[in-house]
């Protein structure tokens, strides 16, 4: 019997897919801002320690954006979606009651292990949206995505001084929230997808296979030095904005106005970039985010650090949306999955080495070399990126 498209309850509603990030987002966000403070403050661990601890947690969120891609093309979406939200619950539950160390840190690799997969099963969910563009859908992933992380941070601030399980108690609840509407929501009919995105050319998608092309591979570096300069801002800008005479508060102001400025302006900004080819806004994006680096050498100021962030975040909302978007449209829709684990992966990369890499040059107390050579580094990828779309054989791959 032919599945008619038109069955709300075969295909995936984009509300659906939001809130659930919105949900996901939120409950991440009470948990990552506190993982040092508690490791540190609480379980008196070494800040080396705790540096391990975040280091191994991005190492099995890359196994897990791996394991995800492999599960959506080869296993079943629906049933990996649930058992990925399930785990999460577990996990995060598990920490109400055991967050001594070590087991503190075991369940926080499994539920980074977890988070992983989930976040390429979004990404790859996002693709297969029937009546909207993917740009559109992951422009509005990112939106609601920053929404959950200014709710869970402003939990955190709130209510991290009532009890580390506490909060847990409140993030578990989301993610508890969460798993049904994976559960509720999220079997739909992938094979009806495959018909409407099948056309001539890609009559054999079921034999297709992931490669990385030349074009995905200058993406993917991109990816990785964004993402490894981003870490500077979770890493050492905290106590680089104190060394420089600036309050502990001001720091937790930086996330506040990015969130609220992403929030504010994404609609605007993604329907400028959703009228111009892929790599214009992820080119002008990359250079904008980057150039924000130089200008930290200069900055003595807190008003001057606004206006710098600002720079980050307006590049970073040029940039972020279109990447998996852009993968998605130049990838086969078999291996819609594996693509978006690539994504993962690459951002995931840029997290686990970005600590390091920032940790040592701070130790050494080379932070304008540090900024210097985050900006070197992602202007070369972003020219060697421009030179890739300009090539006659890669115009078709560059809209």
């Amino acid at each position: 019997m032919q599945t008619d498209l038109t069955d709300k309850s075969r295909v995936l509603s984009e509300k659906w897919l939001l809130i659930g990030t919105m949900l996901s987002s939120s409950g991440n966000s009470m948990i990552w801002p506190v993982m040092t403070l508690y490791m540190t403050g609480t379980l008196h661990q070494s800040f080396t320690t705790a540096g391990i601890v975040l280091m191994i947690g991005a190492l099995m969120g890359m196994i897990g954006a791996f394991i995800g891609g492999k599960l959506f093309d080869r296993w079943h979406p629906y049933k990996a979606m649930v058992l990925t939200s399930l785990v999460t619950l577990v996990s995060v539950t598990s920490l109400i009651f055991w967050n001594s160390w070590p087991v503190f840190a075991i369940l926080v690799w499994l539920a980074n292990l977890s988070m992983g997969v989930e976040q390429t099963l979004v990404n790859a969910f996002a693709t297969i949206i029937p009546g909207h563009k993917a740009r559109v859908v992951f422009n509005n992933l990112y939106i609601v995505l920053n929404i959950g992380v200014v709710v869970g941070t402003l939990a955190v601030g709130y209510l991290f001084d009532l009890g580390f399980s506490l909060l847990m108690s409140i993030s578990a609840s989301i993610y508890a929230v969460l798993a049904v509407i994976v559960i509720t929501k999220f079997n739909v009919n992938l094979s009806a997808r495959k018909k409407v995105v099948t056309d001539v050319t890609e009559m054999a998608t079921t034999t297709a296979k992931f490669k990385v092309t030349f074009l995905l591979a200058v993406i993917g570096a991109l990816l990785f030095i964004t993402y490894l300069s981003y870490m500077l801002w979770e890493t050492v800008m905290a106590p680089h904005m104190k060394m420089i005479g600036m309050p502990t508060r001001n720091y937790a102001d930086l996330w506040m106005i990015n969130g609220v400025t992403i929030i504010i302006f994404q609609k605007f900004v993604s329907n400028w970039a959703n009228k111009h080819p892929y790599h214009v806004s992820v080119i002008i994006g990359s250079v904008i985010f980057a150039s924000s680096f130089f200008f930290l050498i200069f900055v003595r100021e807190f008003w001057q650090m606004v206006i710098v962030f600002e720079l980050l975040t307006v590049g970073e909302m040029l940039q972020s949306p279109q990447v998996p978007a852009w993968v998605a449209q130049i990838t086969p829709p078999a291996v819609a999955g594996q693509a978006q684990g690539f994504v993962t992966m690459m951002i995931s990369f840029g997290r686990v080495l970005g600590p390091i890499y920032s940790g040592l040059m701070m130790d050494k107390g080379w932070m304008n070399s540090l900024f210097l050579s985050v900006f070197i580094a992602m202007m070369l990828v972003t020219g060697f990126l421009l030179f890739m779309v300009r090539r006659p054989v890669d115009k078709h791959s560059a809209t």
